[in-house]
């Protein structure tokens, strides 16, 4: 029962996981492990000194 729900679920955010990666090595030029060290980099900001918040990383700087 709980692995059709979560196929049902996981299956949109792989996708889109999936979109990012393929949209900033065609725009930007960036390998995925770059990608993912930015976005490590981004959420440790978070709640931090920068006074950033969650949503704020959804639009570019």
């Amino acid at each position: 029962m709980a692995l059709e729900a979560s196929l049902r679920t996981a299956a949109p955010l792989v996708g889109a996981g999936l979109d990012r990666i393929i949209h900033a090595d065609c725009t930007e030029g960036l390998d995925p492990l770059d990608l993912a060290a930015r976005a490590d980099i981004s959420l440790t900001l978070v709640n931090g000194e920068t006074g950033l918040s969650v949503v704020d990383l959804l639009e570019r700087p």
